[in-house]
């Protein structure tokens, strides 16, 4: 069985339906303001109304300050698109005819395709408010010699790409973000025209996570590799002092919202292969993988009912890690011992928020003053 394959999607009527309220299917195009009723002929006005407006960003004739949250990210995709698209600076859970939730073909590694599945539309403003929030406790990034800074950023590339904020125009948003970045940190990010493809083969490939979810430095290398040469320092004596390493601030760990969306992400993907697995046990069947399909989206789509479901989750992987035949290929065991520990992570992150929802608030008397003698 080849891990990854994406047919059992096409037969899985359990899965999250992909919605699409940008679409215009009268006349098979998205909707833009320009009127253009042909693919070709908006993807070419798309490029020339949006990568003006990319480069005077890159060289700063445009200052759009931000903290990298979910309102930054909509002012720069409106700043780059709001003249081809009357939805410039919205997600795409807020498409004209509804929303979109998005997943695409990738055909990096296997010439059948890999999907590429990114987060749900309906937590998209705190995801990537959680992503400007860790930014922040990281200084972004100031502090950092060249090569720290672009594996910090190829992992902050990774996690806005895979939140896809947007139905179209991710690309050039995600562009934007690290020249504004590295700014800030000291460094001109200027990534080449000439590197698009390169550039897309490294994002894909970071979400289809070649080497596993346990990898993550290994599955970035080659869109860490592309920044540090897209890396300059800064000239003057504010971008040295940005960079100076006193700035630095670096985290323990991720912090317990990244860890849920990592958790999340984990147990998406493998839960897809776990069900292909169960579906050739079951000799074609796809009942037991759809119910696990079931099972995931729910908690994909609400964690806290991690607790209600993981038994069942957990029970799929252990019986394919246990399969006679299939628990000696080890690309599919990895994927059912991430299934089992990602769906437990997200039962202990949510007991711990309950745990501190839950904490008592002291009060704290104020402190009486000592009579003068």
């Amino acid at each position: 069985m080849a891990i990854g394959q994406t047919g059992f999607l096409s037969r899985n009527p359990l899965a999250v339906a992909i919605q699409d309220g940008f679409y215009d299917s009268t006349h098979q195009v998205i909707y833009n303001r320009l009127g253009i009723t042909n693919q070709d002929q908006l993807r070419e006005a798309e490029g020339a109304l949006s990568i003006p407006a990319l480069l005077r960003i890159v060289v700063g004739a445009v200052d759009l300050p931000g903290q990298f949250d979910a309102a930054h990210l909509k002012r720069i995709h409106r700043e780059l698109f709001q003249d081809v698209y009357q939805w410039a600076g919205q997600t795409r859970a807020q498409g004209p005819d509804g929303p979109f939730q998005g997943q695409k073909p990738a055909y990096v590694l296997n010439p059948r395709g890999d999907t590429m599945r990114y987060a749900p539309y309906q937590q998209l403003d705190q995801r990537l408010d959680a992503i400007g929030a860790q930014l922040q406790l990281e200084n972004y990034l100031r502090g950092l010699a060249p090569e720290q800074f672009a594996r910090r950023a190829a992992y902050y590339f990774d996690q806005y790409n895979h939140a896809h904020a947007f139905r179209e125009g991710n690309g050039r948003t995600i562009q934007s973000v690290m020249t504004l970045l590295g700014r800030q940190a000291g460094y001109q990010v200027e990534l080449s025209p000439a590197a698009a493809a390169q550039l897309n083969n490294a994002r894909d490939l970071a979400i289809i996570r070649p080497y596993g979810p346990a990898q993550l430095d290994k599955n970035l290398e080659p869109l860490a590799l592309l920044l540090r040469t897209a890396t300059t320092p800064l000239a003057g004596a504010q971008a040295v002092q940005l960079r100076d390493v006193s700035q630095a601030r670096t985290l323990a760990g991720p912090t317990p919202d990244m860890q849920r969306m990592e958790a999340q992400r984990v147990m998406q993907n493998s839960a897809y292969v776990i069900g292909e697995a169960l579906r050739d046990i079951d000799r074609g069947d796809t009942t037991r993988g759809n119910q696990l399909l079931q099972q995931m989206t729910l908690v994909l789509h609400e964690p806290t009912t991690a607790g209600q479901h993981s038994h069942g989750i957990q029970q799929a992987a252990l019986e394919v890690s246990k399969h006679p035949v299939l628990r000696h290929e080890a690309p599919l065991m990895q994927q059912a011992i991430a299934l089992a520990q990602s769906v437990q992570q997200l039962v202990q992150l949510e007991q711990l928020t309950q745990a501190n929802s839950h904490k008592p608030t002291i009060q704290v008397a104020p402190k009486r003053r000592a009579p003068k003698l």
